[in-house]
């Protein structure tokens, strides 16, 4: 579809999470005692959540209330334990986290979803050996799903084994050219492979699939920002803080160009601004590659202290 530059970003997107949690609201007043539609809408909320399409308070509150619902409807739902256990990490909960994902699969030893959600805890805490496991039983479960394929390129990403998440994501993309998370995800591992110009043109592909998600729009700036492109990356720069002022834009997301372009002292401010909404991105704050560049300044390592992580089992 033509892409409207001035339109809010990621709208197609956020539209399409929209209308799901709207079905399975739907769906719940049909049938107030249906498990299965409150863990459903849990994750849709939290997915609009995770990938910045809506604020926090629009999203989260919704998802924690739907998905202890679901579990008290049915505690040996593993569908209702992971939406839990996805409400957990939103909110930094790391024991709760790790304690319904692990519960889920219990459960249901084949669920797709609960390894999944699992496989990304795993890697945020730096478990990364447990995490690949996960993320291939996930991607064995459920063999055509390409978010759980992203995810493993995702396991990947934070195990620091870019030729293999080059290699995974170039499959994926190849698989279905039209799915934009597929070209973010391979974005991110020519940037760290050094390949910038590569990096660039899937980039720009990811940004006009997505509708402009924030997300993909701060890949491509970091991009420019570490080519050295210096005003193409202040220019996503601007348009990310201009979209600011009027609608959620993940301060994470533009922390992230701001490190590209080596505008610490902003970065900071908005890592801080991340902090106080608990973003989404600072559950992989201690992993995430990107952030290497200000890993040793003492304003990165109180903001680490603050959130409270479990001390890695690997590294």
């Amino acid at each position: 579809p033509a892409q409207n530059p001035d339109g809010r970003l990621g709208e197609k997107y956020r539209i399409a999470f929209q209308a799901a949690a709207d079905e399975f609201e739907r769906e719940i007043v049909r049938n107030p005692q249906n498990a299965a539609a409150h863990a459903g809408a849990a994750e849709m909320y939290a997915t609009l959540w995770c990938f910045g399409y809506s604020p926090r308070n629009d999203t989260v509150p919704k998802a924690r209330r739907l998905a202890e619902r679901a579990v008290a409807l049915d505690e040996a739902s593993a569908a209702a334990r992971t939406a839990l256990g996805v409400v957990g990490l939103c909110d930094w909960d790391w024991k709760g986290a790790e304690s319904e994902f692990s519960r889920a699969i219990e459960l249901d030893p084949q669920n797709a979803k609960a390894h999944h959600w699992n496989a990304l805890f795993l890697a945020a805490m730096g478990r990364h050996e447990q995490a690949f496991t996960e993320t291939n039983l996930a991607c064995k479960a459920d063999p055509d799903s390409l978010g759980f394929q992203t995810g493993k390129g995702a396991v990947l990403y934070f195990g620091r084994d870019f030729n293999a998440m080059r290699t995974h994501m170039t499959a994926i993309s190849r698989r279905d050219p039209a799915f934009p998370w597929a070209y973010d995800w391979l974005g991110m591992a020519y940037v760290q492979l050094e390949n910038f110009p590569k990096a660039i043109e899937v980039y720009q592909k990811a940004v006009q699939l997505s509708d402009n998600t924030a997300e993909v729009l701060a890949g491509l700036g970091h991009a420019y920002g570490q080519s050295g492109e210096r005003t193409a990356a202040q220019a996503i720069l601007e348009r990310l803080e201009r979209h600011a002022r009027s609608e959620h834009v993940p301060p994470v997301q533009r922390a992230y160009v701001c490190i590209g372009l080596g505008r610490i002292d902003r970065a900071f401010e908005l890592l801080e601004e991340g902090f106080e909404e608990r973003a989404w991105e600072l559950v992989f704050l201690r992993e995430e590659p990107w952030f290497d560049p200000i890993r040793n300044d003492e304003r990165f390592s109180r903001i680490v202290q603050r959130m409270k992580l479990p001390e890695a089992a690997e590294k």
